[in-house]
């Protein structure tokens, strides 16, 4: 069972999902996250500046492990995809999804036709030439899975129709561009934005199509989230990690006071 399949088992017997969040460009980091037991890792493109080069290193030190590399691309735009695609991710994220067309675009940049439009060119995926093509191609519908990232108040009126398009596997918030657009910038516990999020959960659910999030950390916004009914979780990041423990490290070390 691939990575790509572990968490997809896990997401059918109503598992919670736990990821945390890759912008630094040292493998090792996608490494020591693996051996602290995340499903999956979100590996940034879009507000980082991660390069495909350091995706690719990122990507190879997850495999054999059981953490699966999904990574956010910078647009929807295919030909931007179209490289990521090729480093065999277990999922990929599309940021900026706010209408009906941008959701259709996303999908089909991530299929081959005639499920899509990309474009076929692959190494790893086809194991260097190990895997036959036709056993590539017919894993190639399903995967990797294509995750929507919902940060429009205009998706959230068009989610029925969005979720309509064919071979979505699942939805995700950016809560602050969400509570951007609705001239809320920032405040993602308003209850206007929490409304509009519960609109696309509920959506979510009665489609049976998997919900998740990407946040920042704390314990009760954690628990809130799951309240809510979201099946996976991205918090944390490798730079406040990184952050928040040399804080604390320098902080208790300040503390201590010199024999003399």
């Amino acid at each position: 069972m691939n990575c790509y399949e572990k968490v997809r088992d896990k997401l059918s017997r109503s598992e919670l999902v736990i990821g945390a969040g890759v912008s630094l460009k040292d493998g090792m980091i996608s490494e020591i996250f693996a051996n602290a037991g995340f499903d999956f890792l979100w590996i940034d493109m879009e507000h980082s500046s991660l390069t495909l080069e350091a995706c690719d290193a990122h990507v190879s030190a997850l495999r054999g492990t059981d953490t699966a590399a999904w990574i956010r691309v910078p647009s929807s735009d295919p030909m931007a995809i179209k490289p990521i695609l090729d480093l065999n991710p277990a999922g990929v994220i599309v940021p900026q999804i706010g209408s009906v067309a941008d959701a259709r675009r996303a999908v089909a940049a991530c299929r081959y036709p005639p499920h899509g439009i990309r474009g076929f060119g692959p190494r790893r995926g086809i194991r260097y030439g190990l895997l036959d093509t036709e056993t590539y191609l017919e894993r190639s519908r399903e995967e990797p899975l294509v995750i929507l990232q919902i940060e429009h108040i205009n998706a959230v009126n068009e989610i029925e129709a969005i979720l309509d398009t064919p071979g979505i596997g699942s939805l995700c918030f950016g809560p602050n561009d969400l509570s951007g657009s609705m001239g809320l910038m920032g405040q993602t516990t308003h209850p206007r934005v929490l409304e509009a999020v519960d609109h696309v959960i509920a959506a979510c659910r009665r489609r049976k199509v998997y919900c998740g999030t990407s946040i920042g950390y704390s314990p009760d916004l954690v628990r809130r989230w799951i309240a809510r009914g979201i099946h996976w979780i991205q918090t944390s990041s490798d730079w406040s990690i990184l952050q928040d423990t040399a804080c604390s490290v320098a902080r208790d070390l300040r503390s201590l006071k010199p024999i003399l």
